[in-house]
């Protein structure tokens, strides 16, 4: 039963939506909501500094390269690029119907009910709170390499995890629009310098071996490791959904967020499919899986070093710290407004749903992210663990996965939702492609719980952690729901 604005109940089945065009109107009864105005750019502009386009060539790209199926890699990403795609035509069809800027816990909601949606709520936030705390630890890392390459104080990396994380909060707290601006200067920057080595490998005409023309030879497609290969390929697009986040601060919800997702998944997928392909036509085909797997983290300011000289590489490297900061501001932007939702919803303490009052920011959950990503932190360091070997890599697998299991929920949501009522939508787009996008995102699934280990650091009781984490997560919905049956409001 979901709970009407007037205060009575019906069944979600029974409740006829409709498209949330007056966002803004005057309700008494209305949920708590935060308050902007930004445009298509602004929005499409962090969630692609959220996929963290350098940061991602550096890491899941190479590592896609090394352990997957390497130069069959970049049709991993045109393969990912189609399934999300299918999921962002749902997605998007069902967008003028969810009035609630929760994103993945709203679209649930709507299409499977209240329990299952708190409990997505519940899962999202695990998932991307982890996501965010293994950025902090690749900001932290990668600024005391590049403070000490340049014969700076050797300082411990966690020091410099707090300074990125106090910023992160401060621009966080603040008006979104300037957390907009610094996202655009930095995601330009990143971009070019990428952009540039790509073409520069071009018109050079590749490598030793030339550039690569065997992107579609079914025999480099599934040599290696496919699997793997497309698991990195899907870390890289991990965020690009999330323009339903800033529904409340969109000019125009609807049609804002429908067309910021279009234009993030694309651009996204062309770029690393594009760049995938010019590092390997840079290094050679046949090179690329040993290169790749010999030296993973220095492989791409290697190939800039090649083609853009000595300047090029050093950008690189300062460009990955950026790009990895630019990364940790949007999902904190994310993170901070999922707060405020399950919030102003009950299903998190209800002081985190005050919006500042100056600058319309949801400042109380920018503050508790923050907080609890610290703490979290600050116990790895106290009990001795590797930043990278297994906070990183514990922290991103669950993320990961649960990512992959937010998705199919949500394509649940958009096929239960519109089997109720069509709302005239043609069946292409709320059945077809949110169908055959399912299908391909639990293929993805599967490859990812047969790797488990792989994205687990190989430890077979942090995979059981993993599990049953996000098993609890999502299991906290029907029981939060019955404990607490005034929560999880729906408009």
């Amino acid at each position: 039963m979901d709970t009407t604005a007037n205060g009575s109940t019906a069944p979600a089945a029974n409740r006829r939506a409709t498209p949330a065009n007056s966002e803004n109107a005057a309700d008494p009864g209305a949920l708590p909501r935060l308050r902007g105005k930004l445009g298509v750019g602004s929005i499409s502009l962090m969630i692609i500094a959220g996929a963290a386009p350098l940061c991602v060539v550096g890491g899941p790209m190479v590592l896609g390269l090394g352990l997957g199926n390497g130069a069959g890699l970049p049709i991993g990403y045109v393969a990912t690029l189609v399934v999300l795609l299918l999921f962002v035509i749902g997605f998007t069809t069902m967008t003028p119907f969810v009035r609630s800027a929760g994103a993945f816990y709203s679209y649930v909601h709507a299409g499977l009910g209240r329990a299952a949606g708190i409990g997505t709520g519940y899962l999202a936030m695990l998932s991307y709170t982890c996501i965010f705390i293994g950025l902090f630890i690749l900001f932290g890392t990668g600024v005391d390499a590049l403070v000490k390459s340049y014969g700076g104080p050797a300082l411990p990396w966690w020091l410099w995890a707090g300074v990125g994380l106090a910023l992160t909060l401060y621009l966080g707290y603040r008006d979104v629009e300037l957390s907009g601006k610094v996202l655009g200067v930095l995601l330009v920057a990143e971009v070019s310098i990428v952009l540039a080595l790509d073409f520069c490998i071009v018109a050079r005409g590749g490598g030793p071996e030339g550039l690569f023309g065997g992107l579609f030879s079914l025999k480099t497609i599934f040599s290696g490791a496919p699997g793997v290969g497309l698991i990195f390929a899907v870390l890289s697009f991990i965020g690009i959904e999330a323009a339903a986040v800033f529904r409340d601060e969109a000019r125009d919800p609807a049609r804002t967020v429908r067309r910021a997702t279009v234009i993030s998944v694309v651009v996204v997928g062309l770029f690393y499919t594009f760049t995938s392909w010019a590092v390997i036509s840079g290094v050679g085909e046949s090179r690329v899986v040993q290169t790749a797997t010999a030296d993973p983290e220095g492989l791409f300011s290697a190939v800039a070093l090649q083609y853009l000289g000595r300047v090029g590489a050093d950008l690189t490297v300062a460009m990955f710290v950026t790009s990895t900061f630019a990364a940790a501001l949007t999902w904190h932007n994310i993170l901070a407004r999922y707060t405020f939702s399950l919030a102003s919803r009950g299903l998190l303490p209800t002081t985190l749903s005050v919006s500042h009052p100056k600058h319309g920011s949801p400042h109380r959950g920018a503050v508790a992210v923050a907080a609890v990503t610290g703490a979290v932190l600050a116990g790895g360091i106290v009990i001795g663990l590797d930043p990278m070997s297994e906070i990183y890599t514990w922290t991103s697998g669950l993320g990961s996965i649960g990512y992959v299991v937010l998705l199919i929920l949500t394509c649940s949501a958009v096929l239960a939702f519109f089997r109720r009522e069509p709302h005239g939508a043609p069946v292409t787009r709320t059945l077809i492609a949110p169908l055959i996008g399912m299908v391909g995102l639990l293929a993805i699934l599967a490859i990812m719980l047969l790797n488990l280990d792989l994205l687990a650091g190989n430890s077979r009781v942090v995979s059981v952690v993993i599990i049953v984490s996000l098993i609890a997560a999502f299991a906290l919905g029907p029981v939060v729901g019955k404990l607490l049956p005034a929560s999880g409001r729906q408009e």
